[in-house]
């Protein structure tokens, strides 16, 4: 994957990757026992771009864990879903393929474990949450990039204090899109965290959203969570979610 030489020194310029990629495996681990205990995993990397995740996870569960695993990584860069293709046959790692593609389109009928998501940009972080909620994924783990669109549709006089100021604006932007996005998991009926993945001075793409299904749609604390949305939505924007 060109992160590290023939006897498996890290190139410099991959470290922050190699921690990154580390520290989401630890995250992993600790929710092991929220996954089936048998069977096959079925696995996926929504927005996989180059992989390195999904080829560290898929190493993580079939050859360390000793599981067996079906994954699958879907992208839209047609020539880096081919290179990810080529490497998963020289490793000889059947139970992984790639397939190029809008994740908005990608189905499959096997039930989801785990949805995963590695610095998907602005509103692809959003497809994959909707997509992973639509699978009923036991765990859904995705670490957003950049956060714009909300900055775009900002429209709350009462914060008026602190958005006229671009750099306030946009922090303030990433910290609501992000509890936004958790409060959508829960209203779907996931106990959620956001969780701090990797030190901020070495990537301010450091924020991991976490959700772990637990009840259905319909129940009293999802119906709560979902008019919490609605309001928080509506309050900074000054759109109706119902039209």
């Amino acid at each position: 994957m060109g992160v590290s030489d023939k006897n498996g020194r890290v190139y410099d310029k991959k470290q922050a990757k190699f921690r990154q990629i580390n520290r989401f495996l630890e995250l992993i681990s600790d929710i092991e026992d929220k996954l089936p205990e048998n069977g096959t995993l079925r696995i996926c990397d929504l927005c996989c771009g180059k992989s390195y995740l999904s080829f560290a996870v898929y190493h993580y569960f079939s050859v360390i864990k000793k599981r067996s695993v079906k994954m699958t990584g879907v992208d839209l860069k047609e020539d880096v879903i081919g290179y990810c293709s080529e490497t998963a046959d020289k490793l000889g790692f059947d139970g992984l393929e790639f397939i190029w593609g809008d994740i908005g389109l990608y189905e499959t009928d096997e039930p989801v474990n785990l949805v995963l998501s590695l610095h998907a940009c602005d509103t692809a972080t959003d497809r994959v949450l909707e997509k992973a909620v639509s699978f009923r994924a036991d765990v859904i783990m995705s670490t957003p990039c950049c956060h714009h669109e909300l900055n775009r549709i900002l429209k709350c006089p009462e914060l008026s204090f602190i958005s006229e100021y671009s750099m306030l604006r946009q922090k303030l932007c990433d910290a609501a899109t992000d509890a936004l996005r958790l409060k959508y998991l829960e209203a779907n009926g996931y106990d959620t965290a956001a969780i701090e993945l990797i030190d901020p001075d070495q990537t301010p793409k450091n924020i991991l959203l976490r959700g772990v299904r637990r009840r259905t749609k319909d129940s009293p604390e999802s119906q709560k969570a979902a008019g919490e949305y609605k309001i928080a939505y509506e309050f900074l924007t000054g759109k109706s979610l119902d039209n």
